[in-house]
Formats: C-alpha cells, structure tokens, sequence
C-alpha cells in the first residue's frame, strides 16, 4: 500500500468518512469522459458497491467504447434522458471527478447542492466553480486516479482487484503511459502498488491501445492524407470532414489519432479538428513541446492539460481550422516577441 501524502490526508480521510456513511451516491465525470474520468468512477463504484452503497455512474456523454470494459456488471451509466437526473438529485452523495468546471457536467450541472457535493480532481483552475462541501483538488497528483486512490485507501477496506485495474487505467492514460511529465516519481510507485493489488498491465494493453477497428484505422488513414504543417511554428494539424466521419464512424472511439500527429519530427502542438453532425468542429490539441494548450483550449470554452486538451469551436471547419490556427500561433510567437 502506497502511503498517502500528508499534505492531503486529512481531506482524503474526510471524504472517505463521509463517502462510508452515505446509503447511495452519484458518481459523474466531465462531458467526453476519458480514462481518468471514467477509471476514477467506476473504482469508486467498485470500492462501495460491496459494503452495501447503492452507486450511480452518470454519463454527461456516452462512454467511449474503448472504456467500457471497465464498466461494473450490473451498473448502467445513466444519462440526462435515462433516469440520471433523478439519481443525481435523490443520492446522499453527489461525487464530481476529473473535473471542477460546472459547464462540464453537461445537462447534470443545475442539480448540484454543495451541501452534498464532493469534488475530486487534479486539473489547474482558477477556481473551483463547483460549489461542495468536500474537495481534494491537487494539480500536482499525476491523475484524478490518484486523489481516488487517496481516498479510498482512508477507508480502511483493501483495495480489490477491480478497483486496482480502473485506477490504472486512469493513471496510464493521463500519463500517456508514463511518457508525460507528470510521471513522477509518486505516479510509479502508485503504479507498482496498483499492480500489486490485481491490475495486470499486459490485459490492460488489448482493451486500451490494441482493439482498432478497420474503421478506425481509415480514419487514421484520412487523418494523415489531410495532414498540413507550420514548419517555421512546428504546428501539425488535420481536419476531418462530417462526411469522412460518417463513413468511418466515431472518431471519439479512437482517441489515439492525434499522437500520430504529435509524434511527427518537429510538432510542437498537434492539432485534430472533426467536424460534428450539429454543424460545429470539436478539436483536440497536444503538445510536445513547452506550450500549454490547455490555455488555448481554454480560448474556445474548452480545457485539458497543459499537455493535452480539447474544445468545441463554433462555425464549419474552414471557419473554425483559420480560428484555431490563429490563436495556436498567437500562443506560439507570444514568448518569443516577450523575450525580442
């Protein structure tokens, strides 16, 4: 067992105390919930189902394929139209991870009482707009899966199996796979102790990295026929159609496009943009250099890391690629005209 910070072992121990003597609890992550979000969730499912506590995993959008393995048997996520509101406004406990901006809680964000809110999270905001009683907020921990991991231990029940194999994969995705720079020291030794405890990583690689489909590997293919460079600014950017996802499916399935992108010799910043049926482009930024894209996520209402973010950006694709590349090259030339 990995020991807890001091630092936030007090707060983890609280959350813990009150998480233990709730009856149910909902359980939600951000609108396009990743493998820090969803890994979060479901060990918390996993962690209190079997002490009695009824536990409602809310999905503010649809959980991605390559994710759903992970999904408890029996636990359904519930979404606005399918009974989550209600869930969500008759639970002793409303649990929010990997997220602390209210809009990202989608159609969920109205019914939150601070009076029954806790807030676990590792991103840098301004401020927690979430109003709850409880937070653990570190932007210094590797993942949200490690805050839970925190959590959970102040239980004083051993972590299980399951519980282990979802905090992994929080950790190893928002890591990407321990080749990011919040791959500390503290993330590996959690690693080891979440291995420890029944996560098997080679089980772990199929479900995560080696499942693509003949779908997925033509988007990949239309991907990189659109590809497009700044050479001078090292910006690597593609953009993808409606009629281009149509015939190929979700690109949400597949987050691993981009890293095509970014792994191109020279790339700063990567940049997809997909263009959606409703009219606007969802686009995914990463960085390989010192840019910190969540910042200009953060231009076009979105968020993520400094290594990795995303946004929705209004007006059809070549409205919304000139909007985008325009503000990545402001990020880019801002340091440099500071330091002329």
């Amino acid at each position: 067992m990995l020991e807890t910070p001091s630092y936030r072992r007090d707060r983890a121990h609280r959350i813990a105390e009150r998480l233990k003597a709730a009856t149910s609890i909902a359980v939600a992550t951000h609108v396009g919930g990743d493998g820090d979000g969803w890994g979060s969730a479901c060990a918390l499912a996993y962690h209190f189902r079997p002490l009695g506590t009824e536990v409602y995993l809310l999905a503010a959008s649809p959980v991605p394929k390559r994710f759903r393995f992970l999904l408890p048997t029996g636990v359904q996520p519930l979404s606005s139209e399918t009974g989550g509101k209600t869930a969500l406004a008759e639970a002793d406990l409303q649990v929010v991870v990997d997220v602390s901006e209210l809009r990202r809680l989608g159609d969920f964000a109205e019914l939150y009482r601070a009076e029954r809110t806790i807030v676990i999270d590792h991103h840098a905001v301004a401020t927690n707009e979430i109003a709850a009683t409880l937070t653990l907020i570190d932007p210094s921990a590797a993942a949200t899966a490690e805050l839970v991991y925190d959590v959970l231990v102040q239980t004083g029940v051993p972590l299980g199996a399951d519980v282990a194999r979802a905090l992994y994969v929080g950790l190893v995705t928002d890591t990407g796979s321990f080749r990011y720079s919040n791959s500390t020291p503290h993330a590996h030794r959690l690693a080891a102790a979440l291995i420890e405890a029944g996560a098997d990583p080679e089980a772990l690689h199929a479900p995560l990295f080696a499942n693509l489909t003949a779908a997925e590997l033509g988007t990949l293919q239309a991907t990189l026929a659109g590809l497009q460079r700044d050479e001078e600014l090292g910006i690597t950017w593609s953009s993808l159609s409606v009629e281009v996802v149509q015939r190929f499916g979700a690109l949400d399935e597949y987050e691993g496009i981009i890293d095509h992108l970014r792994n191109l010799k020279g790339t700063e910043v990567a940049i997809l943009l997909r263009e959606l049926e409703s009219g606007d482009v969802k686009v995914s930024f990463r960085s390989s250099g010192t840019a910190n894209v969540a910042t200009l996520a953060q231009c076009f209402g979105g968020g993520g890391h400094e290594k990795a973010a995303g946004a929705t950006v209004t007006g059809d694709l070549a409205e919304a690629t000139a909007r985008v590349l325009e503000a990545c090259r402001s990020l880019l030339t801002g340091p440099r005209r500071s330091r002329s």
